[in-house]
């Protein structure tokens, strides 16, 4: 949030987006819209063109995808797994380690900022010197013992023994002055968008299996496009024969920031009375027109999980 309101006051001018889709998944899209309605440059790194973001960009950087690069990724479960090149990139597009390698070179600045890289293991090589030593420690890795154990956890410093697991904490002790762990307690404060006069419902957003992030990839799939081409908008049974909706009906979700048009109305008892749901998969009826831009003041994270809406019906209706 801290870069897109940068760009809203106008101290940052241009900006680089690598391989993510905001128009799609950032919430408030009309904070989103007035950010980059402040640039002079937008620059946009993905591997799928066109997406609702890469068509505003002064220039798009075509990128491989994987399969069509090198290189190593960390899951969630501290996992360094290893990504090999099965093909060439397609036309111009080019692994991202080359394009920052070229426009460091542009700029200027590439022994500064990559001194001697010329292949990802280089980027690896980096990694393992900035990281040893701490808890996050990649110095023993190798690309050799990654792919022969299907994959490497941290922490894993130099003369690790591969076959025996990683587990943090197995001592019981923690990185701190006293070696315990620390519970950090908050206090609980209402989510600062709540449902009140003209928004009486607490909107809830979320994934559907059949779809990953903004369907840049997943929608070129058939069988899953077929599964699920559309948003749709989930609320108890009870709260439709208040408001005189019947379920399949074309509805608009509104909030205090925007509204969505001619969204599918499903009833279901899962969604509790007062709550509602919506999938964010989809640029056509996107749901975060009227998600809010409240953010964790630690991590970051936006709060797409409660908002302050209202719903009625769709007024120009579209068959459904």
């Amino acid at each position: 949030p801290d870069i897109i309101n940068a760009a809203v006051t106008g101290h940052i001018r241009s900006l680089w987006i690598i391989a993510t889709n905001p128009v799609v998944s950032y919430p408030n899209q009309t904070q989103l819209r007035a950010a980059f309605a402040h640039l002079d440059f937008l620059v946009v790194q993905d591997g799928y063109h066109p997406t609702p973001t890469t068509e505003l960009a002064d220039l798009v950087l075509p990128a491989a995808v994987w399969g069509e690069k090198e290189g190593t990724y960390t899951n969630s479960e501290r996992r360094a797994g290893k990504a090999n090149k099965i093909v060439p990139p397609p036309g111009e597009a080019k692994p991202d380690f080359d394009i920052f390698l070229a426009i460091a070179e542009r700029l200027g600045c590439r022994e500064e900022l990559y001194p001697n890289w010329t292949q990802p293991a280089d980027a690896f090589a980096d990694i393992k010197r900035i990281t040893k030593g701490r808890l996050c420690d990649y110095s023993g890795m190798t690309y050799e013992a990654i792919e022969a154990h299907g994959g490497l956890q941290w922490p894993f410093p130099e003369g690790t023994d591969p076959n025996v697991p990683s587990r943090l904490y197995a001592d019981g002790v923690f990185p701190t002055k006293d070696g315990k762990a620390k519970l950090i307690p908050v206090n609980w404060e209402p989510f600062p968008d709540q449902p009140g006069k003209g928004f009486p419902f607490i909107l809830n957003t979320g994934r559907t299996v059949e779809h990953w992030h903004t369907r840049t990839k997943t929608q070129q799939v058939a069988l899953l496009e077929r599964m699920s081409p559309n948003a749709w908008l989930e609320m108890n049974p009870d709260d439709a024969r208040r408001l005189d909706l019947r379920t399949h009906e074309p509805v608009s979700l509104v909030s205090r920031r925007g509204r969505v048009d001619n969204v599918e109305l499903r009833l279901t008892e899962i969604i509790a009375p007062g709550q509602l749901f919506m999938p964010f998969h989809f640029a056509e009826t996107n749901v975060n027109e009227v998600t809010q831009d409240a953010f964790d003041p630690i991590s970051r994270e936006p709060n797409y999980k409660q908002c302050a809406v209202r719903v009625e019906r769709s007024p120009n209706r579209r068959t459904l």
